[in-house]
């Protein structure tokens, strides 16, 4: 009995749905803790590439006024590095940006400077974990690819990844929010969060982020990154309303350059 081309492409298309089916059927009986365990690894690893590299961000700065029109527009591109170190367990992150092309306010007014929210999914590394509570929900299916969803809330009195700077002062961000999971890596590929707690006593009356990573290859490394491609904040209060906009592009690898000058006149001084 001989295949004709048409009934092979056929099986090879049955046998790849019954593998999806077969994986899909596995995550949805994975247990919360293997996945938030499978969860934490990645962010680590995350963190390890994310040391390695640099790229290219571009950052949108926009006010609104109380119509919701554009009463400020700012746009900025900087090259972009992230540096990791770790406080005993805690994941330690400082941001360098060095401005290609620095956007200019044309009015007196204040912008919104948002930085760190390419690492939002910090919510997910093991030093954080315990600082939140998590729970299942349905899987989400988009674009004809499954992720696995999770929600989080922020435990009161925790450690929160997440700070707002008022007047010179740091508040603590109690945040809740959904994210969405690869459902064979366990990498974060959205992550969405708003107030957990009511902020208003600060004037602040909601607050909003948006992040989204993308699989990166680098390259002389087969394996691929995911590593952040957007990442939108929206802020508003009483008064004002702000949105930020972040692009991440054109991942490479963190190179440094050490020269070191010799002086000639000590090592003939040396000589003698």
């Amino acid at each position: 009995m001989s295949l004709t081309r048409k009934s092979v492409l056929l099986y090879l298309a049955l046998l790849a749905v019954c593998l999806l089916s077969s994986r899909s059927a596995h995550a949805q009986s994975e247990s919360l803790d293997a996945l938030l365990d499978r969860a934490g690894n990645n962010v680590a690893r995350f963190l390890d590439k994310l040391g390695d590299v640099h790229c290219n961000e571009e950052v949108l700065q926009e006010k609104f006024n109380p119509k919701g029109k554009t009463e400020e527009r700012v746009q900025s591109t900087f090259d972009y590095l992230v540096l990791t170190q770790f406080h005993g367990s805690e994941p330690m992150l400082y941001e360098s940006r060095e401005a290609q092309r620095a956007g200019h306010i044309k009015k007196n007014i204040s912008m919104l400077v948002t930085n760190g929210f390419a690492t939002q999914l910090l919510i997910f590394h093991p030093y954080y974990q315990s600082s939140f509570s998590f729970e299942r929900l349905p899987d989400a299916h988009i674009n004809g690819k499954t992720f696995i969803q999770v929600h989080f809330q922020h435990v009161k009195g925790r450690l929160s990844p997440a700070v707002l700077m008022l007047r010179g002062r740091e508040y603590p961000l109690s945040l809740a929010g959904t994210a969405r999971l690869d459902p064979e890596t366990g990498a974060v590929r959205q992550i969405i969060t708003e107030l957990g707690v009511s902020m208003e006593d600060l004037g602040l009356r909601s607050f909003r982020t948006e992040v989204n990573y993308n699989a990166v290859t680098l390259p002389h490394d087969p394996k691929s990154y995911w590593l952040p491609a957007q990442a939108t904040v929206e802020l508003n209060t009483a008064r004002q309303h702000w949105k930020n906009v972040h692009h991440f592009s054109e991942y490479r690898l963190f190179s440094v350059n050490v020269e070191e000058k010799v002086d000639t006149n000590k090592l003939k001084a040396q000589d003698q």
